[in-house]
């Protein structure tokens, strides 16, 4: 029986993550990673405090995207991002699980509401990580004992960043007007065609102007989602700390950066991997031993337990939704 292309390519990223974790298995201390079960065990609650209070200011930052007159329960908002987080943990991240989160806020806020509230927290707590990945990298490049290879992998990295800052800008520059609208009003010049007739194209309109209201109606929306990536950022490199220290190989605060930051680039290229299996214990692995540093194990290990312990979490507290629209 022929197979189709999405088939293809998800057996494909099955497949390239099996061969990371069996790699990354040849790779470790295995003997002193299963040593330190125990170390891990009795530190597991203070190794799992960085991550819920994450999860917290997550939530806090995606009801603050939301317009006040129609922002959802917290608890609810709560709730979604678990579940939809856990879908996607199973699955390929984000094509699940941002558009399950519109559908079980469907009778608490209007669709193009939450899509917009999403893309909104969304790009924000991207900008904040990119810009904070590219001064980590750059101080990697320049203060921490990197080979050659990893030094040009830093390198690329804070340059990546600022180009995309840039662009970023660039594109800010315009502070009236939309941009989707001025698309599809050229495209419809130069087709003949009415795009905006379109349910799909007048949804997407309308999530722009929900997401350019947002954007420009109020400083202190602005100001709580650029400060909240770099509070999270350091949470997740507090949680590195606290994994080294609990089984006795305490690193230092760029170090932790270090791995964090490296560990995110590789989350994000393997998406596609069902639960980042081999991707998240080869990225943790690969960057601790770039950095001279024993314990990657313990730290793939750590994640590994603490993702799965989420994921339980948020397909447990699954939410329904009503028959009728309420708040």
């Amino acid at each position: 029986m022929a197979r189709s292309v999405p088939q293809i390519l998800s057996l494909s990223a099955i497949i390239v993550g099996v061969s990371l974790f069996v790699l990354t298995l040849f790779h470790i201390n295995l003997p002193a990673t299963v040593d330190s079960l125990g170390q891990l065990g009795f530190a597991l609650p203070l190794i799992l405090l960085p991550g819920a209070i994450w999860q917290i200011l997550r939530t806090w930052g995606w009801s603050v995207a939301f317009p006040e007159d129609t922002r959802p329960a917290f608890t609810r908002l709560f709730r979604v991002r678990l579940a939809a987080d856990a879908l996607s943990y199973f699955t390929v991240r984000g094509i699940a699980g941002e558009p399950l989160k519109v559908v079980l806020l469907y009778d608490r806020a209007p669709p193009q509401v939450t899509t917009a509230a999403i893309a909104l927290e969304r790009v924000a707590f991207a900008v904040g990580s990119i810009a904070v990945a590219g001064l980590i990298s750059a101080f990697a490049v320049t203060n921490l004992p990197l080979s050659p290879g990893w030094s040009t992998l830093f390198r690329l990295l804070w340059i990546g960043a600022a180009l995309v800052l840039w662009l970023l800008v660039w594109l800010n520059r315009r502070r009236t007007g939309d941009y989707l609208g001025r698309l599809v009003a050229a495209l419809d010049r130069m087709t003949g065609r009415r795009l905006e007739a379109s349910r799909i194209v007048r949804f997407l309109l309308d999530v722009e102007d929900v997401l350019l209201a947002l954007l420009r109606g109020g400083r202190r929306r602005l100001v709580i989602l650029s400060l909240l990536p770099v509070v999270c950022y350091l949470l997740t490199t507090i949680e590195v700390w606290i994994i080294f220290w609990a089984i006795g190989q305490p690193i230092g605060i760029a170090e932790g950066l270090a791995v964090e930051t490296f560990a995110r680039l590789a989350s994000i290229a393997s998406a596609a991997i069902p639960a980042n299996v081999g991707a998240l214990e080869a990225s943790n692995a690969a960057v601790v031993d770039a950095l001279g540093l024993a314990g990657g194990g313990s730290l793939a290990l750590s994640r590994r337990v603490r993702s799965l312990l989420w994921a339980g979490l948020g397909l447990a507290l699954y939410p329904r939704v009503q028959a009728k629209e309420g708040r």
